[in-house]
């Protein structure tokens, strides 16, 4: 689906599920076919991204296991506006019980800058808090990443300093301004913002 670039977000029709099989093909296209310098203005290094195939059977086995579950143990969840899958939040490094680290993209371009962000960041965060019995949710923002330092800044979340970070996929000293949310916090922005 595209959208044009003025589109006005509703925020009733934006929400938050765990990954398909169908989502996968765009996740892939995102972080392998992305314009050249996009993921790496973001703070991201591709050479530790799995090898794409590699990576593609890692997502569809995740997403079987996940359907498998009573209570799903996924770490992605899809963003999606009017059901169609424009982005997504995953949850890595994560320790059980007590925090894990936030990640949000918006795979669709012209979905970028419309406040999307905004409404599932707090959704995506109290799902992955009770799913796996977080306390905490931590954000490592590179601070190149300006766009997702506003997003955190424009719902309140508390920026509790900076540190240079190297996990995952991050660059390995990258500077990132680092912000926590308790699950209380997650509670109120949810009430806050879908009373």
């Amino acid at each position: 689906m595209s959208y044009e670039a003025n589109v006005v977000v509703d925020p009733a029709l934006v929400n938050v599920r765990d990954v398909v099989e169908e989502d996968v093909r765009k996740l892939i296209d995102y972080w392998y076919h992305s314009p050249p310098g996009f993921i790496e203005a973001m703070g991201i290094e591709p050479s530790k991204l799995l090898p794409e195939q590699e990576f593609q059977k890692w997502m569809v086995n995740e997403c079987k296991a996940s359907r498998l579950l009573v209570d799903s143990k996924s770490r992605s969840l899809t963003i999606t506006y009017k059901e169609e899958a424009v982005g997504s939040h995953a949850i890595s490094p994560l320790i059980e019980g007590d925090h894990g680290v936030f990640h949000a993209h918006i795979w669709a371009p012209e979905m970028r800058g419309k406040g999307i962000a905004r409404i599932t960041y707090p959704k995506a965060c109290l799902i992955f808090m009770e799913r796996f019995g977080l306390s905490r949710i931590l954000f490592k923002t590179p601070i190149q990443n300006i766009a997702a330092i506003r997003v955190k800044e424009k719902l309140g979340i508390r920026c509790i300093g900076e540190e240079i970070v190297s996990f995952d996929i991050i660059r390995d000293g990258t500077r990132a301004k680092v912000f926590e949310l308790t699950r209380q916090e997650a509670e109120r922005l949810v009430k806050c913002h879908f009373p």
